[in-house]
Parts: C-alpha cells; structure tokens; sequence
C-alpha cells in the first residue's frame, strides 16, 4: 500500500491510497473525493516507468469526476 502525503499532481490528493502492481493493475481509493478508481489490464510493467494507459488513467478519471460533479 501507498498514501499519498501531498499533491504532486491532479490525481495525488493527500490521504488516497492503493498500489500500482507490477503485473497490470492500479487501484486507489480517494477518500476526500468519496473516488475509486481501478484498471485491470494485462500490461505488465517492462520498465520503472508506467505505461502510457497507467499515466493517462489517473488524470482521466479526475478529469470525469470533475465534468460529472459540475454537470450533474
């Protein structure tokens, strides 16, 4: 497990929490947000660097989060 001290970026919100595996998956859950978010894929991780699906997944999500909280 892993919890996120500080805002680094738009998905990083101090107190969320989850793991990233090296074997394709990536789930969090983002109490303050009342979010979470998984991806399964079958992508196994080649380098220390995310895949691009793991990169774009995350900004993603908060991205739809924020369009559905202010059109809904």
């Amino acid at each position: 497990m892993a919890v996120d001290i500080r805002r680094n970026d738009i998905f990083h919100t101090p107190g969320r929490f989850g793991w990233t595996g090296g074997l394709g998956t990536t789930a969090y859950i983002v109490p303050a947000e009342g979010m979470i978010g998984i991806l399964f894929t079958q992508r196994m991780m080649d380098s220390p660097e995310p895949p691009k699906v793991f990169s774009d997944f995350w900004p993603l999500s908060y991205g739809a989060m924020e369009w559905t909280m202010g059109n809904g």
